[in-house]
């Protein structure tokens, strides 16, 4: 076969792709009028990423820290998109949020990367279907379909102290029930990612343990009867910059969900679980001790919580002017509770009071879905929905939190129009106009919390960020090239921010405070270009550009940052990928990763080197089971810093690392 025959059936497989996310309902990606990439099981091998998050990285206008999660503090692990910044995008895994239900934050390190079928990521407003936090785009992690018999065996070793592990086991019961079986442990005594300016004699690697158990059943009750149930377990410690700083993340998933044809239409209900118990202990210099000497356990936090819901989707398509018809409902309500050990730096470190918190909310939705085709090559897309949103239950008993939370709820609609019009075979243009909302979490409405620094006060009358926005673009799809290129507009209003507490509202003993507020507005324009191309039979490559100008345009208690790039987001950021295969099934492929300089904060006090790093893969097969391969993180060692929150050390990014290991497959 040729080059260009081998494209022709690459960019045919890659059109022909099935993706639920952009519609809540199967579409070819040939016809999604959305901005949309697609990470294949095959580019995850590719890629020398421990986690979901580093796979991420490479994809155009999705933002996620640039130290990998292993080495964060949980909370840290946010993700959004086109320039927006913080915790704006939502994670789905087989359509179930995967974000925690008290602090917001994503546990990438739940899901076991040989499990991923693919990977989904819809850019723009998606509030119309998927409700909270969809406010730049969402993430759809697809799950493998246990459909035959197989086995997997992954053990790899290297840097630091490293090992990983990961058995996968699909079996094929009957034609009516199938299942497979996930277990994966990861292990690192990890490296000093302290900046050496500010290492102290208790200054440690970044540690970390990570397991996980996951199981998928498919099952057929009659053919036109289907469902699934995926049930799983992680339970991740880590030890971040000093002994006494430990935290531990043991959470469980459990969903399900039974699909009924009905002629040329479907059903399709889902419920989940989620159950999610954080530890958390950090430090300070106990009283006459020296700092970076000595270190005592300041506090001390456990976080149980909880998130159950569900939905009902019914979703009709045809081949008339009438493509997609679909509408339906979901709830959730999440639960959550923190206790505050908190310890003086007196001798013994006695416990000096608990400080409790809890709260509930809950999230009702109505959404309908229609799709025409009013002329040839001419699709357009109309979502809308009505979100019902409540607070409720909430209680903080920190000093200054006043006891029992007043409640509140509030109701909205969130449209979204998306249009594609197939100029020619190759060349389609798309536009789309949408709102979004995110709402304040748990930990932001309920949880006060303190150091020696001061206290951070928490704040129940929060109320939801809002987004309007837009975009337009066009896609090229030829016989080994597909290619996409967006520009989008967003304003976000209610933004969520902090304020300093007034000398007469710090609470007796703290130095001083911050309250939690909606206060401001920002601006992001934008534009993303991504082009996978299949240049050989052999060869094959995908680049990535993204370019975010995200501005605050207001904000009333901290004036300083209006006019300025939201923090944490580079202005610009690309990626470039090759891979190649050889005649005997061996793989080489490369990736190279680069960000400009940017700031951590909205004042720019806090700046980030401009990064470049490139990671290396390699494979080859030995017979029909056996598959050596080598992967390398940050080839040439470059090592900047990657994370300043100011308030810890500077934190550097992964340095060279190097794992070898050993695929088994039957």
């Amino acid at each position: 076969m040729c080059g260009l025959q081998a494209g022709a059936a690459s960019a045919q497989t890659a059109v022909d792709t099935v993706v639920v996310t952009a519609t809540r309902s199967a579409i070819k990606l040939s016809n999604a009028p959305e901005s949309v990439s697609i990470v294949s099981a095959t580019k995850i091998q590719e890629t020398p990423a421990r986690s979901l998050d580093e796979v991420l990285r490479a994809v155009p206008s999705v933002n996620v820290p640039s130290m990998t999660s292993y080495e964060l503090f949980p909370n840290s692990d946010t993700v959004s998109m086109r320039g927006l910044g913080g915790s704006r995008a939502l994670v789905l895994l087989d359509g179930v949020p995967l974000t925690d239900p008290f602090f917001g934050f994503v546990q990438w390190n739940f899901i076991p990367l040989a499990d991923v079928d693919h990977i989904e990521v819809v850019r723009g407003g998606g509030a119309a279907l998927w409700g909270n936090s969809a406010m730049g785009g969402v993430i759809g992690v697809q799950t493998k379909v246990p459909d035959q018999q197989k086995f997997i065996l992954d053990a790899a070793g290297g840097s630091f102290g490293t090992v990983r592990a990961n058995g996968y086991a699909a079996f094929k019961v009957s034609d009516h029930f199938q299942f497979d079986v996930d277990a994966a442990t990861t292990k690192s005594d990890g490296y000093d990612a302290t900046a050496p300016a500010s290492r102290v004699p208790l200054t440690v690697p970044d540690r970390f343990k990570a397991d996980n158990y996951q199981t998928d059943l498919q099952f057929e009750i009659d053919p036109s009867l289907t469902g699934s149930l995926l049930a799983g377990y992680h339970d991740f410690n880590q030890t971040l910059h000093t002994p006494a700083n430990q935290n531990r993340q043991v959470e469980t998933n459990l969903s399900g969900n039974l699909v009924k044809t009905l002629g040329d239409s479907t059903l399709t209900a889902t419920a989940f679980h989620i159950g999610s118990r954080f530890k958390a202990a950090n430090s300070d210099t106990p009283t006459g001790g020296t700092p970076g000497v000595v270190e005592f356990a300041e506090n001390f936090h456990i976080t149980p919580a909880t998130t159950d819901g569900g939905s009902l989707v019914w979703a009709r398509t045809s081949d008339g002017w009438l493509k997609l018809l679909s509408t339906g409902a979901d709830y959730q309500q999440l639960h959550g509770s923190d206790v505050g050990y908190i310890y003086s730096p007196a001798a013994g470190a006695p416990l000096l009071r608990t400080d409790p918190a809890s709260g509930d909310q809950r999230f009702a939705g109505l959404f309908v879905q229609g799709e025409v085709a009013p002329i040839d090559g001419l699709r357009i897309l109309a979502s809308g929905r009505y979100q019902y949103f409540q607070n409720f239950d909430g209680f903080n008993g920190a000093p200054g939190g006043g006891g029992a939370q007043p409640s509140n709820s509030t109701s909205r609609i969130d449209p979204r129009v998306s249009a594609r019009y197939d100029v020619t075979h190759i060349f389609a243009l798309r536009a789309a106009a949408y709102e979004a909302f995110h709402a304040p979490t748990l930990n932001s409405l309920y949880r006060s919390f303190s150091n020696r620094f001061g206290i951070f006060e928490s704040n129940a009358s929060l109320r939801p960020e809002t987004l309007t926005g837009g975009e337009a673009g066009f896609d090229i799809t030829l016989p080994s090239v597909r290619a996409q290129v967006t520009y989008y507009d967003n304003n976000i209003n209610n933004l969520l921010t902090t304020r300093p507490l007034l000398p007469s509202e710090v609470p007796p003993g703290f130095p001083k405070g911050t309250l939690n507020i909606n206060a401001g507005s920002a601006r992001a324009q934008g534009a993303e270009a991504e082009i996978d191309w299949k240049i050989t039979q052999r060869l094959s490559a995908t680049f990535a550009y993204t370019y975010a100008d995200s501005i605050i345009t207001s904000n009333a208690p901290d004036p300083t940052s209006v006019g300025r790039q939201l923090g944490g987001v580079p202005i610009h950021s690309g990626s470039a990928q090759l891979a190649y295969t050889g005649a005997a099934g061996w793989n080489v492929s490369g990736r190279l990763l680069w960000r400009d300089a940017f700031y951590s904060d909205n004042d720019h006090k806090l700046p980030i080197q401009s990064q470049t790093t490139v990671d290396l893969n390699a494979s080859y097969p030995v017979g029909r089971h056996f598959e050596p391969y080598v992967q390398i993180q940050n080839l040439f060692g470059e090592q900047h810093i990657a994370d300043d929150a100011a308030s810890a050390a500077p934190q550097l990014e992964t340095p060279f690392t190097v794992l070898v290991g050993l695929r088994v497959k039957y």
